[in-house]
């Protein structure tokens, strides 16, 4: 039995070695208005006026991460696997003015955003760790109790 148990850490740790961090960047053509998170992702809000977003982690979650940009609205899929860590995601927030958290992915800011007002939903587990020099409205959907950190 013990075999067996070292046999299966020694298989995840080699697993994990090969699976190198990467760092993709999407571009967008327009301003980020909208953002919807699902499942299990790290987004960082930047208080850049680019328009490009950079995903960070191990190349095949990165890979398996999905987004879709369409009228300012950027709709991000991440994992099911609440084991595995997270993939990172860097998204540009000058104009952003709806977030919507589904599952148990996680909001937060780089810093102080200047936004004049920010509308965050959290429907799950899911957490809003965003500061902002304008107002921000949280709300919840369901008995999800408001976990947050807002500023």
């Amino acid at each position: 039995m013990l075999l067996v148990i070292a046999f299966a850490m020694g298989a995840f740790a080699q697993n994990n070695m090969l699976d190198i961090t990467t760092v993709k960047k999407i571009a967008t053509d327009e301003a980020v208005t909208s953002l919807k998170v699902y499942k299990n992702v790290e987004v960082i809000l930047t208080d850049s006026e680019l328009n490009e977003i950079q995903v960070v982690g191990a190349n095949t979650d990165v890979e398996n991460t999905s987004f879709k940009i369409s009228n300012g609205e950027i709709t991000i899929t991440g994992s099911d696997d609440l084991i595995r860590e997270r993939v990172v995601i860097y998204v540009p927030s000058r104009f952003l003015n709806k977030v919507y958290i589904h599952g148990s992915s996680n909001v937060s800011s780089a810093g102080l955003l200047n936004n004049e007002m920010l509308d965050v939903t959290i429907n799950g587990i899911g957490k809003s760790n965003i500061q902002s020099n304008g107002m921000i409205s949280l709300n919840t959907i369901g008995d999800f109790p408001l976990e947050t950190a807002s500023m």
